[in-house]
């Protein structure tokens, strides 16, 4: 395991529990804010869940009081836009490893902003203490979010609340993010997160993973689709398990959108 949290840098723990593993934002002397290294090896670490047959999915967490309050900005010229595009490339690329991934949990352990937030609603189950806030702070320093943010989150949250939280950067706090479906569960403090979070692995485990991961794509993609349409991708999914065909799997979760 050590020599995983060394091919992942120093600011991503990694372990493996219940079959799950656990990517940690580990950064805390700056709460856990992302620079473009950090999210190359994010990413790498995601890959590494998405590639290795004994883990069945990823739990999603940060070090210390924050889940990651975004990008650094001092780890980035604004005016070198080749970075710019870089680090939105690559966290347009978590994003969709996520939403097209194995079964995903965030356990978001405090206050949560900028690419937190996305982290967050590509997950399939986001559980998070009481005193947790959300916020996409961008517009105040004239950052566009791109990545995927607006569709995501106007599939997400509709686009009423999309414009609150981007055009006018709410602060959602725990509560009111369960009523607009930002997350699904609160719970008290950081030990019961983890354990809420380990005991809905433990069952994601022991499920038939193509079958869940066939539901998550159609679920993710076929909802504004017309009926006939998402009717017919939601019959080849149904051919796929009937035939356990992996590379027409691969073949389906890259040609849904």
């Amino acid at each position: 395991m050590d020599e995983l949290n060394e091919m992942f840098g120093n600011n991503i723990e990694f372990s493996i529990k219940k079959r799950f593993g656990i990517i940690k934002l580990a950064r805390e002397n700056r709460a856990n804010s992302l620079t473009l290294e950090m999210i190359e090896n994010l990413k790498h670490a995601l890959l590494y869940c998405q590639n290795t047959e004994r883990i069945r999915g990823l739990i999603l967490t940060g070090k210390g009081n924050t889940f990651t309050t975004g990008l650094d900005l001092d780890s980035i010229d604004p005016s070198d836009k080749d970075m710019v595009r870089k680090y939105e490339n690559t966290a347009a690329e978590i994003i969709e490893i996520i939403f097209k991934g194995k079964p995903s949990i965030c356990a978001i352990n405090g206050r949560t902003m900028g690419d937190g937030v996305v982290y967050a609603l590509s997950c399939d189950y986001s559980i998070a203490i009481e005193d947790s806030f959300f916020q996409m702070p961008e517009i105040l320093s004239g950052i566009f979010p791109g990545a995927g943010t607006i569709p995501l989150m106007t599939k997400i949250l509709g686009i009423s609340w999309t414009k609150k939280i981007l055009i006018f950067a709410e602060k959602i706090d725990s509560k009111r993010a369960l009523e607009i479906n930002m997350i699904d569960k609160i719970v008290n403090d950081r030990t019961s997160l983890m354990k809420v979070s380990l005991h809905k692995a433990r069952f994601l485990s022991t499920k038939n993973q193509q079958v869940l991961n066939l539901i998550k794509l159609c679920a993710n993609f076929l909802g504004d689709k017309r009926y006939e349409v998402a009717y017919n991708y939601e019959k080849k999914a149904l051919n796929i398990w009937i035939s356990s065909d992996k590379n027409q799997f691969d073949d389906f979760r890259k040609g849904i959108s």
